[in-house]
């Protein structure tokens, strides 16, 4: 169980920055899963990258930006919201291939399926 408007905006935000980072004519890929106790929501690019010194000492600092004219909020605030949430985002990047980000956060527990009554 999460904050569904902050779940929302993350994402918002990590698309509309794997959008960005993308050619054209390349497709951003969106994937949800059940990852053990939680739910991976995972938004992936075919962009420019980054490298790893970037996403360690960069990524999450608010005005950092790869972009040009880029205000660097985006991924600041959608892990901002994600641990709030008592989740984390994980990100992959390669120069030149592309960049992945994972929320992970847990997952609701199933609901109980009603019993049949036998005559």
């Amino acid at each position: 169980m999460v904050d569904a408007a902050g779940l929302e905006q993350a994402v918002g935000h990590l698309l509309q920055n794997a959008v960005e980072a993308s050619p054209a004519h390349e497709p951003v890929t969106v994937r949800v899963a059940r990852a053990g106790s939680q739910v991976r929501i995972t938004i992936a690019d075919r962009g420019c990258g980054m490298d790893g010194d970037f996403v360690r000492n960069r990524l999450f600092q608010p005005f950092a930006s790869t972009k040009a004219g880029g205000f660097g909020i985006g991924s600041f605030e959608a892990r901002s919201l994600v641990s709030a949430m008592g989740g984390r985002l994980v990100v992959d990047s390669t120069p030149g291939a592309g960049s992945e980000f994972s929320i992970f956060v847990p997952a609701a527990e199933p609901a109980e399926q009603p019993r049949r009554k036998s005559a």
